[in-house]
């Protein structure tokens, strides 16, 4: 009896929008018998939020050291937006049957991307709630998505080449021998999901201490600021894409030209305007020394965004001719890019570094921009918010193939009103 059916309904079936649009839709309310109420409004709320709890401990007047939870969480809020559709001044009454109520909002036009990780999100909900006099509220509340884009081109330092080194001396034996070097280069530093990121390794080793190895991962660093009780971090990491190069003797010196793709399943999201989760990305490459010696690491920050750098289409990739690969024929050798926005890329350079076929490597790579209007794929991210998938550390380190690690942003489910 009463209120049967109460419906947000976005004029987008998607229910994905962008900074700055026009958010449309409609309320439907069905009841089944005349109801009195006092109104029915609609809010809109962007927000996002943090929290883990900690096991500290502290000591009581008498000695003894007692355990307790501490809880430390931050929130923002990016927008509210309230409306009454019906009410205001008094009681009304709900005649039995169906009835439809318009709304058109418009977003602000600098929001964060739609996020769901294992210790904070960013969220956008719109809340219907029925306010009835001497009875519990009839309210539904669903979620829809923000993309906020990310054009790469719009910081010009990401366009130019970068260059990092590190030099180590090793103690061999009371003998200090030579240093060995470590030179990382890339073209240029910013990315989208299903790029290949090319780069040049130096490695200059004048020691007396062979490397066995050298490994180039892509890591991903998120970061969760809370601001009480007190300001403290939590931070999670994890590689996206591994590499395993060979070694080289002592007194040798080596210069490898790879190809690293960042995955495709990548979930990336544009927090730039979120004050309290921040997300960013590592090239990290690493001579692993033999023995007991300390190994040489080079990082480099790189930066994801879904609208690809013009330089990454057109420029030669560290002299080497440009080809045009057919994304349709996987036996050609050649690796698929961007569908949209097309990045030409060179040929695989023959080396220690080659992809290895399912299910040590990648799976078959497909356009992270379909032609399809399907935003999970159009934007990263999946749909709201699918089982928690979880990163298994412990692959790691490294199998004797090189890999490239399924993505890592672990979505957590989100509780949803139940359907009236």
């Amino acid at each position: 009896m009463g209120v049967t059916s109460l419906q947000i309904i976005f004029d987008n079936p998607t229910a994905v929008f962008t900074p700055g649009q026009s958010l449309t839709g409609r309320v439907l309310v069905a009841t089944s018998s005349s109801v009195k109420i006092r109104g029915i409004k609609l809010k809109f709320r962007g927000e996002a939020k943090v929290s883990w709890t900690e096991q500290e401990s502290r000591r009581s007047d008498n000695g003894e050291t007692q355990n307790y939870s501490v809880i430390y969480d931050a929130e923002e809020e990016y927008f509210e937006n309230k409306m009454t559709l019906v009410g205001g001044g008094g009681e009304s009454q709900l005649e039995a049957g169906e009835r439809v109520y318009p709304f058109n909002i418009s977003l602000p036009h600098q929001l964060p991307s739609t996020f769901n990780g294992e210790h904070g999100h960013v969220r956008y909900t719109a809340k219907v709630t029925i306010d009835i006099p001497w009875a519990k509220d009839k309210e539904t509340e669903t979620t829809f998505q923000v993309i906020s884009p990310l054009n790469l081109n719009d910081e010009p330092s990401l366009a130019e080449p970068k260059k990092e080194e590190k030099e180590k001396f090793y103690c061999c034996c009371c003998c200090e021998s030579g240093p060995t070097t470590l030179v990382v280069c890339l073209p240029y530093s910013g990315f989208v999901p299903g790029q290949i990121i090319p780069l040049t390794v130096e490695l200059d080793n004048n020691s007396n201490v062979t490397i066995d190895a050298v490994k180039i991962k892509l890591k991903r660093d998120l970061l969760f600021k809370a601001r009480h009780p007190s300001e403290k971090t939590n931070s999670s990491s994890s590689e996206l894409a591994v590499l395993r190069l060979q070694g080289i003797e002592a007194h040798a010196s080596k210069t490898w030209t790879e190809q690293m793709i960042v995955p495709n399943s990548l979930m990336f999201s544009n927090l730039k305007y979120c004050g309290i989760i921040t997300d960013q990305y590592i090239l990290n490459v690493e001579a692993v020394a033999g023995g007991m010696y300390e190994n040489t690491d080079v990082n480099v920050k790189i930066t994801m965004g879904n609208i690809p750098l013009t330089i990454a289409q057109d420029a030669p990739q560290f002299g080497i001719p440009i080809q045009s690969p057919n994304q349709n024929d996987p036996s050609n050798g050649q690796f698929p890019t961007n569908s949209i926005n097309p990045i030409n890329v060179p040929a695989p350079i023959p080396g220690f570094a080659q992809q290895v076929p399912p299910p040590y490597g990648q799976p078959p790579f497909t356009s992270p921009y379909p032609q399809q209007t399907d935003p999970a794929l159009i934007s990263g991210q999946p749909s709201l918010y699918p089982q928690m998938q979880m990163y298994n550390q412990s692959q790691l380190p490294y199998p004797d193939v090189n890999i490239q690690q399924p993505a890592f942003n672990p979505s957590y489910p989100t509780a949803t009103a139940p359907s009236l």
